[in-house]
C-alpha cells in the first residue's frame, strides 16, 4: 500500500486528489498540508512514501519546500503536482531531485503513474515536459549583468538608455545583447523577453 501526502494551497486542488488517491486500490491517503510554511515538517512527521508537492505557492515556493524535505530526508519521494509549466521549474525541480513533474489538469492515470514511478525511484515525465527539461537543459544561465540588460530592454529601453541607466558603453550593451541572443537562441529582442520569461529568468 503506497502512502501519498499532499502539499498544495488550494483546498479544493487537496479535496480532489484524497478522493483520487482513496480511490485506488493499492493507495492510502497520508495527510495533506495547505502551504509552503511547515510542510517539510509535515512531511516528516508523516513518512509517506510519496507527496505530491505543489510548485506555486505563496507563502512558500514548492522548490525551496522541495530541498527543505530532502535536506531532512534525502530519501524522500516528491512528485512536483502544478499548473506551472515555467522551464525553469521544470528544470530546478528535477535537477533538485524531484521524481516527476506532472500538470495538474493531466488525466488521473498519468498522475497514478507518476506515484507508481516515483515509488519505484525512477522521474516521471510526460512527453511535453521531457521536451522543456530537455530545452532549459541546453541552455546555458544569463549572468547578473545580462539579466540587467534584458530586464531593462523588457521595459522598453533603448541601447543608449541602457547603458546610462547601468552606466556602461553603448558597445558594452551591444555585447551583451549579442551573448543573450546566443543563450538563448533569439533572433531579436523581443523573442529574447519572450523566452527569458518562459524560462522563469525574467519575472
Amino acid at each position: 500500500m503506497t502512502k501519498v501526502a499532499i502539499v498544495d494551497d488550494h483546498a479544493v486542488v487537496r479535496a480532489g486528489l484524497k478522493y483520487l488517491i482513496e480511490a485506488q486500490a493499492d493507495m492510502a491517503f497520508a495527510g495533506e498540508h495547505g502551504g509552503g510554511v511547515g510542510a517539510a515538517d509535515f512531511v516528516a512527521a508523516v513518512k509517506p512514501d510519496v507527496t505530491l508537492l505543489d510548485v506555486r505557492m505563496p507563502d512558500l515556493g514548492g522548490i525551496e519546500v522541495l530541498k527543505a524535505i530532502l535536506k531532512q530526508n534525502p530519501e524522500a519521494r516528491v512528485v512536483m503536482l502544478t499548473t506551472s509549466d515555467t522551464e525553469e521549474d521544470i528544470f530546478r525541480a528535477i535537477e533538485e531531485g524531484a521524481l516527476g513533474y506532472v500538470m495538474k489538469e493531466s488525466p488521473v492515470e498519468t498522475i497514478i503513474a507518476a506515484i507508481a514511478s516515483a515509488m519505484a525511484g525512477e522521474v516521471f515525465m510526460t512527453d511535453d515536459v521531457r521536451r522543456i527539461y530537455e530545452a532549459r537543459r541546453s541552455v546555458k544561465g544569463l549572468s547578473p549583468r545580462e539579466l540587467e540588460v534584458l530586464g531593462l530592454v523588457r521595459e522598453g529601453l533603448g541601447n543608449k538608455d541602457i547603458a546610462l541607466r547601468l552606466k556602461i558603453s553603448d558597445n558594452s550593451v551591444k555585447m551583451h545583447l549579442k551573448r543573450i541572443f546566443f543563450k538563448l537562441g533569439a533572433s531579436d529582442r523581443a523573442e529574447a523577453v519572450a523566452l527569458a520569461l518562459r524560462r522563469g529568468f525574467l519575472i
